[in-house]
Order: C-alpha cells, then sequence, then structure tokens
C-alpha cells in the first residue's frame, strides 16, 4: 500500500491573509487527491545550522520532514535548505533565486536567444555618468525584487531619473527600452505545458496588472509565440508553476519581461474553467513519485 504524500503550503502570514482562498483551494484540492497538505507560516519556521547540521523548525519544535514543500514566499535561502534536507521544493530554489530577480532574469536567458528588450543592470550606489549613455528616454526603471507592478517606473528625461535614483539609492534597479505601454500577457505554465495565456490591457497606466486596474482577456497564442515560451521553459527544465510575462516591443513582437515564481491565477480563473491548482499539485505527484524523469 502507497502511504499518504505529505506536504508543506509555506506562505508569509501577511499574504496568507490576502490569499486566504487561493490557499483553501489548494488544501481542497490536495485533500481530494488524498495529499496531507499542511499551511505553515514563513514566521513561524525557524532554519540554520546546529552541531554542524542544518535544521528547520516549527513554532520552536522539531517537525517530521514532508516528501515536498510548496514555496510560496520568494526566499532562495529558504527554498535551498530544504532542498539540502533532502525535501523537494516547488519552484526550486534555482528558479527563486533567478525568477524573483529581473536583472537575474535577463541575465540567465540572455543565452537562449529569447528576445528582450535593452537592460541596465543597475546596482545600488554605483551612479556613474557613462551608465547614462547607454539610455535613450523614455525609459522603465524597475526594482529587481518588485512584483505585481509594484516598484516600476516610467521616466521621461535625465532629470527624472536623476531625482528617482536619490529615491531608490538603497535598491539594485534594472533601466531598460519602452515598449508598449499598458498592455501584456501572462502565459500560465505547469512543468513543461502552457495551459492558459492571458492579455491583460490598461489605458490609465503604462502598468497592465490586473492588481492595479487593468483588464483581462484569454489570448490565443500564434505558434511562433508558442515556441517563444517554450524556449523560456527549455531552458530551465525544472518550472513547476510560473506566469511568463512578455510585452510587445514597438514593431508588436514578443519580448520577454519577467518570470513570476509565485503567480497567482485569478485572471485565468476568472475566464476558463482550468483548474490550475489540480494541475500543480498532480505534477508534484508525479515528480515526488518518481513517474517524470524531467521534475524541478
Amino acid at each position: 500500500m502507497i502511504s499518504m504524500l505529505k506536504g508543506w503550503l509555506i506562505y508569509n502570514q501577511k499574504d496568507a491573509q490576502r490569499n486566504e482562498a487561493y490557499i483553501k483551494w489548494f488544501l481542497e484540492e490536495a485533500k481530494d487527491l488524498d495529499v496531507e497538505l499542511s499551511l505553515l507560516l514563513k514566521e513561524d519556521l525557524t532554519f540554520g545550522i546546529a552541531k554542524q547540521k542544518l535544521f528547520c523548525n516549527y513554532r520552536g519544535e522539531a517537525i517530521a520532514k514532508p516528501d515536498f514543500a510548496i514555496v510560496r514566499n520568494r526566499d532562495a535561502l529558504f527554498s535551498e535548505q530544504l532542498e539540502l534536507m533532502a525535501i523537494r521544493t516547488f519552484n526550486s530554489s534555482k528558479v527563486s533565486r533567478i525568477c524573483n530577480d529581473k536583472a537575474r532574469t535577463h541575465q540567465y536567458l540572455a543565452g537562449y536567444e529569447i528576445p528582450m528588450l535593452d537592460t541596465v543592470f543597475w546596482r545600488a550606489g554605483e551612479f556613474s555618468e557613462y551608465k547614462l549613455a547607454y539610455l535613450n528616454f523614455p525609459i522603465v526603471v524597475k526594482t529587481v525584487a518588485g512584483h505585481g507592478g509594484q516598484e516600476v517606473y516610467q521616466v521621461k528625461n535625465e532629470q527624472a531619473l536623476r531625482d528617482l535614483l536619490n529615491t531608490l539609492a538603497s535598491k539594485d534597479l534594472i533601466l531598460q527600452a519602452m515598449g508598449q505601454a499598458g498592455r501584456d500577457v501572462r502565459v500560465f505554465v505547469v512543468g513543461k505545458e502552457i495551459v492558459g495565456a492571458v492579455l491583460r490591457q490598461s489605458e490609465q497606466d503604462f502598468r497592465s496588472n490586473y492588481s492595479l486596474g487593468g483588464q483581462s482577456q484569454l489570448y490565443d497564442l500564434s505558434l511562433e509565440q508558442r515556441e517563444l515560451v517554450h524556449k523560456v521553459i527549455d531552458a530551465f527544465d525544472e518550472l513547476a508553476m510560473v506566469g511568463v510575462d512578455f510585452i510587445f516591443d514597438q514593431e508588436g513582437r514578443f519580448v520577454l519581461n519577467e518570470i513570476e515564481d509565485v503567480v497567482g491565477s485569478r485572471t485565468l480563473s476568472l475566464h476558463s474553467d482550468v483548474n490550475i491548482v489540480r494541475k500543480y499539485l498532480l505534477h508534484i505527484m508525479n515528480c515526488v513519485m518518481g513517474s517524470k524523469k524531467v521534475c524541478p
């Protein structure tokens, strides 16, 4: 008899409160699949090294290791700790480390012939006049760790850039050429499968995020666009569930914008009956039980 798989669903407390319905969906689907999935708050986990051995305790006590952990708190160090303790993580620490840093994402994918806008990596406190020579205004400035459209700025001239850099002096940034404003496509990926795509648009903001008031609708990817998505997927060989975001350049062509590690699926659920949570859990079960050769 095969024993029931046991897993952790890990959120920060603030995110858990905001995503209560999504967490409930995870727990209900897991129960239906005979998976014992428990919600753990990241703030209640202590991890490190004791007596030359790695440890991870919950609420001050030792806790039995699960078969896997769904880590939804953007902490690559924590994910790697679990992996070193022989706990499978979804997404992996590699995906977390790369995809939660916009500079690392662009740097990593540059070798895979993925179309991207010209980008300058701007490290905190390293202002130089020479860097300005690579910029043609208007540009977009983003903190490398921002998500959900937060900490993204449209900058129209050099003085505005200098003012913004003073405000963001302690943060690592990317500075990019402008694509088409207020329009992007999020492609939802589970494992190697494209499970759906959503066009997000805004007439009021150059950012198109649904959480910022943008509108959304299902998007039918062309063959060429699907091939591009698969090039991104194949560059990792270990994506579990992510959102691959594309914007359009000034000629209307797909260019990679970012990869969302801790992706939600509100827009996909709004416009389709795709059960992405169930697909994700089935993917995890297949990986953990060893029935797939390529898994995170």
